[in-house]
Parts: C-alpha cells; sequence; structure tokens
C-alpha cells in the first residue's frame, strides 16, 4: 500500500534505491514523529523539536544558511570516505552536505525515527538527493538492512569512517548514533573484502562458468533434494584442529545424519574412511583445487555454483548439484531449457557459510558444527593435520594480533580478523532462524552465539536414532535423471549480437571524443556541431543497452564492472566551464569502459562457446 502523505517524486526514488526504508515507513502507518513536529504554515513549513513540553526550532532561529556553512567549514572531511551523518531532519543540512563534500565522499544518513522521514518527505522534494549515488539512508534499527547499500561506498578507497554529527539532532538520542557509528565501521570490515573479492573474481566468475556450462548446464539444483529431510541431523564439517579429535564421533554418526563439508577437511575425513553426502565448493580460483588432489572422488558428489574452478567440475563431471546466487549468464540457460531460477546460496566469504545455508534451504531441525573452530590454538595451530593447508606448513599460524573472544572451553581465544569475519557470519545467520537447534563440537575453538558447545557422548545423544540413506537415495535420483546439454550457441547467440552492437556503438564515440580538437573545451564552442553529435550518440547508446536488460546484465557483471567502477572515481573529478565538453569527457571515459568489457566478454563467448576447440578470438 502506497503512503499517500510523501510527494510522488520522492515516493519514485524511495522505493526503488531504498526499499528497506520505504517498509520500515509503512510499518509505522500514520504514527507521528516522538521529538519533533512541522510548523506548517502558507508556504513555509518549519521543523521543531519538541522536548519536556516545549517546541524550538530544530535549526535555531539564526540565518540557516550561515548555521550550515559554520558545521560545514567545522568538518575535516577525508578525501575518500565513508561517513554516518546523524539525522535527516528537513533535509536541509544534507544537501549542504552533499554541495560542498568531495566526489569521494559516501555518506549515509541514520534516521531514527521513520515517522519524521514520512512527514519530511511530505513536504519536501528530495528526489535529486535520494538520487544522488553519494548518499545512502538508514531508518530505525541499525541492523544489516540498515547498511545495506554501503557497497557502493565499500568499491571506493576509503580512508576514514566516522560519524558526522549534526548537534541539533544528534543530542537527542547520542547513544543511537553511537551505535550506528559502531555498527558502521563493523559492517564495512565484513563487507570491504567481499566487495573486493567481488570487483576481482568477475571476469574469473564469468570465464569459470562459460567454461563449466556443458557440464554443469543440465545439473539438478540443490533445492531439488527437497525438504523430506528436515528431520535428519545436518553436520557441518570444517578443518579446524578440533576435527583431529573427532573423527570417531564423526565415523558412529556418518549413516545417521548429513556429512557435508567443503575441500579443506575432505582429505582428513577420505583417509579415516568418512565419506561425506556432499561436497562443496565455491572458490572460483586454482588454490582451492589443492584440496582436491590426492584424494580419491569416485562416488561423491559436488555442491558448487557454475563459477566453481573447472577442473574441480571437470573431476565431478555427472555428479553436480548447483546453486546460483547471481549469475545472468546462468539466468539466461535456465530460462531457454524452461528451468525455474537456480537457487541462491548464502557466499559470505567462506564456503563453509554455503553449506550454513543449504541446512536452511533443507529445512534441518538441528545443525551440528563439527571442526570449525574458527580461531588459532595456543600453540598456533589453524587446520587439521591432515589437510592441503598441512603440506606446507599451513596448518600452523604465527598471527598473535586479532580478537581474544570466549572460547568453547576457554576463557578466551584468538580469533584473527578474517575468522572473526566467518564468526559474525555464523552467528547472523543462526540468529535469522527459528525452531532450528544449533550446537557446536569444537572443544578448543571460539563460542559461536546460538550453537553452544556439546561434548561428544551429549552429541549422541542428540543426533538420535535417524538415518541418511533416503537423502542419499533422492541425491543419486537426481542425478540419474540429469537431461543433456542445450546448443549453447543458440542461447547465446542473440546475447553476442547485441553486445558487438554496444561494443560497435561505444568504441565509435569514444574514439570520436578523443579526435576532437583541445579548442572545443571553449565556452564558445559548447554548441558545436560535432559535440552535440557525440551527446546524441550517447542517448542512442544507452538506448541500445536499455534494449535487453538481461544481456546488460551479463555484460556488466564481468570485466565491465570493475571498468565501471574505474570510470566513475575518473568521472566525478571531471569538470568544464563549458558543461557539454564536461559531459562529452565523461561520456568518453564511459564508453571506453564500456568498450573494454564488451570486447573482453566477446572474446570469452568466442573462445568458449562459439569457437572452443581454438583459443583464437
Amino acid at each position: 500500500m502506497n503512503n499517500p502523505s510523501i510527494l510522488p517524486a520522492n515516493l519514485k526514488v524511495l522505493r526503488a534505491r531504498f526499499p528497506s526504508v520505504y517498509n520500515r515507513i509503512m510499518d509505522i502507518s500514520s504514527k507521528a514523529p516522538v521529538s519533533f513536529q512541522y510548523q506548517d504554515r502558507e508556504g513555509s513549513c518549519t521543523l521543531l523539536t519538541k522536548r519536556r513540553g516545549e517546541a524550538f526550532l530544530t535549526y535555531g532561529s539564526g540565518s540557516r544558511e550561515e548555521l550550515l556553512r559554520r558545521w560545514m567549514d567545522g568538518l575535516e572531511l577525508a578525501k575518500e570516505s565513508l561517513y554516518a551523518i546523524s539525522g535527516f531532519g528537513d533535509g536541509s543540512h544534507v544537501q549542504h552536505f552533499l554541495d560542498h563534500s568531495s566526489g569521494g565522499t559516501h555518506f549515509i544518513v541514520a534516521e531514527e525515527d521513520p515517522a519524521l522521514l514520512r512527514e519530511t518527505l511530505s513536504r519536501f522534494d528530495c528526489s535529486s538527493l535520494l538520487a544522488n549515488e553519494r548518499f545512502m539512508l538508514g531508518v530505525g534499527e541499525p541492523d544489516e538492512n540498515f547498511f545495506r547499500d554501503i557497497q557502493t561506498a565499500a568499491l571506493s578507497e576509503i580512508q576514514e569512517i566516522n560519524m558526522v554529527i549534526f548537534s541539533p539532532l544528534h543530542s537527542l538520542n547520542e547513544a543511537y548514533y553511537d551505535r550506528v557509528r559502531n555498527e558502521l565501521v563493523r559492517q564495512y570490515l565484513v563487507v570491504r573484502p567481499m566487495m573486493e573479492v567481488n570487483l576481482r573474481t568477475a571476469p574469473i566468475i564469468q570465464g569459470n562458468t562459460f567454461e563449466n556450462l556443458p557440464i554443469m548446464a543440465p545439473s539438478p539444483d540443490v533445492s531439488e533434494i527437497g525438504d523430506g529431510m528436515k528431520d535428519i541431523p545436518f553436520i557441518l564439517v570444517g578443518a579446524g584442529p578440533s576435527l583431529d579429535e573427532s573423527i570417531d564421533f564423526l565415523k558412529s554418526v556418518q549413516d545417521k545424519s548429513i556429512i557435508v563439508c567443503s575441500n579443506s577437511p575432505l582429505r582428513k575425513l577420505l583417509n579415516n574412511g568418512i565419506k561425506p553426502h556432499l561436497v562443496f565448493t565455491a572458490d572460483p580460483q586454482e588454490p582451492t583445487l589443492a584440496g582436491f588432489k590426492g584424494v580419491d572422488v569416485a562416488g561423491l558428489t559436488l555442491a558448487c555454483p557454475f563459477s566453481a574452478y573447472p577442473e574441480i567440475v571437470r573431476l565431478f563431471d555427472g555428479r553436480i548439484l548447483s546453486w546460483c546466487t547471481f549469475n545472468p549468464i546462468v539466468d539466461l540457460v535456465k530460462k531457454y531449457m524452461a528451468k525455474p531460477p537456480g537457487s541462491p546460496i548464502m557466499e559470505k566469504g567462506t564456503v563453509s557459510g554455503c553449506v550454513l545455508d543449504l541446512s536452511r534451504l533443507l529445512g534441518s531441525k538441528k545443525v551440528l558444527f563439527v571442526g570449525q573452530d574458527l580461531c588459532i590454538r595456543d600453540d598456533g595451530r589453524y587446520y587439521t593435520d591432515d589437510s592441503a593447508y598441512s603440506d606446507y606448513g599451513g596448518h600452523y599460524s604465527s598471527i598473535s594480533q586479532g580478537h581474544r573472544l570466549p572460547g568453547n572451553t576457554q576463557e578466551l581465544v584468538l580469533v584473527e580478523g578474517r575468522l572473526f569475519v566467518y564468526l559474525k557470519t555464523f552467528e547472523q545467520f543462526i540468529g535469522e532462524q527459528s525452531g532450528v537447534e544449533y550446537r557446536n563440537l569444537a572443544r578448543t575453538g571460539a563460542r559461536i552465539r546460538g550453537a553452544p558447545y556439546m561434548n561428544y557422548q551429549d552429541a549422541m545423544a542428540w543426533i538420535g536414532q535417524t538415518s541418511s540413506v533416503v537423502f542419499e537415495e533422492k541425491i543419486l535420483a537426481l542425478l540419474k535423471n540429469q537431461t543433456s546439454t542445450p546448443f549453447l550457441e543458440d542461447i547465446f547467440r542473440p546475447c553476442r549480437e547485441h553486445i558487438r552492437k554496444i561494443f560497435e556503438k561505444s568504441f565509435k564515440a569514444a574514439w570520436n571524443t578523443e579526435k576532437l580538437p583541445e579548442k572545443y573545451s571553449d565556452l564558445n564552442y559548447s554548441e558545436n556541431k560535432a559535440i552535440i553529435q557525440l551527446l546524441t550518440d550517447a542517448n542512442e547508446i544507452n538506448k541500445t543497452i536499455d534494449k535487453n536488460k538481461d544481456f546488460w546484465s551479463v555484460l556488466f557483471e564481468g570485466k565491465t564492472k570493475g571498468e565501471v567502477i574505474r570510470y566513475r572515481r575518473l568521472a566525478r573529478d571531471i569538470d568544464f566551464p563549458n558543461k557539454n565538453w564536461a559531459a562529452v569527457q565523461r561520456n568518453k571515459e564511459y564508453f571506453w569502459a564500456i568498450s573494454e568489457g564488451c570486447h573482453w566478454l566477446l572474446q570469452e563467448m568466442d573462445r568458449k562457446i562459439f569457437h572452443p576447440e581454438t583459443s583464437a578470438v
């Protein structure tokens, strides 16, 4: 249901860019702001702060412009930065901040009261502010949804993360804004590494996907297992050092539970006669192959995304279950094959997170962590003694820096930065589930909130007398009933032609801009025929891109993504008195970015779909 009081221009942007903010405003219905009210008079709307039965002007009775100027002058802002601003108010201080900060300054406005935000957006047209890519908005409880948009800022070279205090609003609830600041830092530390990996591996993911399609196109989706396994305990096996003392336990329950692991503990399990029901891999890069070397994978079933490292995929040809969190290439294939979209599986920097999310998909009522230490032991042990890490001594670590956090049987354990992210990922996931019992068998590990420690004897009783036979039979049936791979050239030919058109047009426009003489930057050339033609060409290129959103997604999610990020950094500093000249110079950088992405994608399609028998383009 729409809120009729919000101005249409604001509502359009709010719903498109900040759906969680929109939903939180909808949730409060017509509730009035707690600490604010508007004084509406003909031709003006003035925000008042209510405190102890009194009402006073939120922005003071003096000059608004002078107040905001003095506030801004008092701020020391890093050129590349991410800030949280305390309160939205009537939006004037936020607009002032946007207008007087550098192009590398990203900021999220934290507003505690959704009712105040609703009242402001019903009175003032803030649509251009809401649409600005440097602006983000959070309202209410500072949880993960509150900070969901900081991913864009995380792609920048951030020099500072902090709170920008606007005292007239901040003073009403300093504790709330302190929480916002602390959570902003935590969320950034979690998101930044994942976004860096996402950007760096985007071309690898697409290249792997094209290479894996002949094998994986007909693979059953993990969701096809169904939810009939919910009463079978689910065991997530990690490669922590406590796995060494958990082997006898796993042997005794391997027929009573669903045992799932990644490549890291696989060798330890197989060398001790434990056959996992599923092996997970998610990393698209070569190092993950080490966990599969020196082991016999015959008879094992792999679960992985279409972007998994191709050599691993080939090891499991015909014995693969797939998922697809976000991959436009796979979406095209699924659509062509009249299959539903692939199941999204949580991929937050650790393959164990993917395994954990499978337990959700299966509806598992009991989930047990084994070998998930998530810490460095006092003797420096990091991993089990029988894994690819131990081959070069990587199962020990000399790291001494990190968080000292409660352990399962020790008062405190050392959790270094990467493991801290994994720990928080697990805890957040567990906190979002209901009706599921989580337990942790890692005696020497870190305490996972929501998954209390359990010893082996109690764990045996907790597992009970269930059987994994029905799960094994379901997997075999899914693999047996796979269809054949479709003719991939037919699927991607329209996409390839569309990308080629974009490439030809964008390359031509970029080159024509490069050839413009420098004198055209003068103001008296602003309406020059060549410049106007380039602006017209830009509109035509955008129309071509917009003709097919699916093909654009395929293009953007590869090398183009990184090129566009670089373009944005360049474009924000391009400015000339001749605004048309500035526009074509910004467009030029965009066209080069698009051309680079198109050229790379066309090469990948030719090598791996249209001419896989040769490496020639």
